[in-house]
Order: C-alpha cells, then sequence, then structure tokens
C-alpha cells in the first residue's frame, strides 16, 4: 500500500481559501431592540445594514429580523442628501404588498457632526423617559455621508395602540 503525502501548506490555502469565501457571503447581524409602547417591553431583534451611495446622496438599509420566527420582517431605508442636509427614514414590512409601506420620519442638520440628532416626538415627551426618541440619527463615521439609525418610530402615527420604535444600537 502506497503512502499518500499531502503537503500541509496546500491544505492551509485551500481551508483560508474556503474560509475567506464563506466570510464574504455573510452578513453581521446586529442586535437591536424593538420597544412596544402598549406593554413598555422591549424585544431583541436582529438585524443587518448595508451602505450605498455617492454623489450628494447616501442610502443605509438596514433589514430587521422577526424577533421570534427569524424571517426578514421589517426594512428600515435611511437616505442622506448633503445638499439639502434632509435625511429621510422610512420604514416598510418585507412583504412588499400595496400596504407594506409603514411610515415616514425626516430631520435636517446645520452643521455635519458625529453627536447623534433627531427629535424627540410627542410620544415620547408624553411617555417619559423610556420611551425611544421618535427619530435619532448620527453619522456612520467623519465623512458625514451614510448615517446610522440610532432611534426610529416603527408603526404608523396613528397607531398609538400598536407603537413600536426600533433601537438599532449595534450589538453584536
Amino acid at each position: 500500500m502506497k503512502h499518500l503525502h499531502i503537503n500541509p501548506l496546500r491544505w492551509i490555502l485551500v481551508l483560508g481559501f474556503i474560509l475567506c469565501i464563506g466570510g464574504c457571503y455573510s452578513q453581521t447581524k446586529f442586535t437591536g431592540y424593538a420597544y412596544i409602547l402598549s406593554s413598555d417591553e422591549y424585544i431583541a431583534i436582529k438585524y443587518t445594514r448595508s451602505y450605498s451611495g455617492s454623489g450628494d446622496e447616501f442610502l443605509t438599509k438596514y433589514v430587521i429580523f422577526h424577533p421570534t420566527k427569524g424571517y426578514a420582517w421589517m426594512t428600515v431605508t435611511a437616505t442622506h442628501n448633503k445638499s439639502s442636509k434632509t435625511i429621510k427614514v422610512g420604514i416598510d414590512d418585507t412583504n412588499e404588498s400595496i400596504f407594506s409601506h409603514i411610515n415616514d420620519e425626516e430631520t435636517n442638520y446645520e452643521t455635519a457632526s458625529l453627536a447623534p440628532f433627531g427629535f424627540r416626538g410627542d410620544v415620547g415627551v408624553l411617555g417619559g423617559k423610556r420611551v425611544p426618541n421618535q427619530l435619532m440619527v448620527k453619522f456612520a463615521s467623519g465623512k458625514f455621508e451614510n448615517v446610522k439609525v440610532v432611534h426610529v418610530l416603527g408603526s404608523e402615527k396613528s397607531e398609538f395602540e400598536n407603537t413600536m420604535y426600533f433601537i438599532l444600537d449595534e450589538k453584536n
């Protein structure tokens, strides 16, 4: 019987290549929270975040996964227009039906900085400090292009009975 000699360096290179390819196709899931006003509870959620854009318009897209079933549940899309110094955040149900759009929020800034900015909102003012801000964003870097959504109202403004906020705080 002939002994098969395998070059260990070749195996290390093959294994490294396989791990690299696997890492390229996976996306980091972060942990955030959905705050439910009616029950005053925070529920852990997982989400992914991606950036794109150039020129004057930059997008940050979040995909939020259902807290118990794990499927893609909601999308949060932040659009930053540098020339108008405006950030618009839209929340949509991922079922892509005619009624999938849930809410829009918008904020402006005078001078770009890395500090979070946005607004508290009526429910937050009335609900106390446990209630997240209606919209709170911050820039992802000193380039002041893409933004991170810190808090956003994730339900319709008229649905106070089912009011929900998303807290996207980036913990792995």
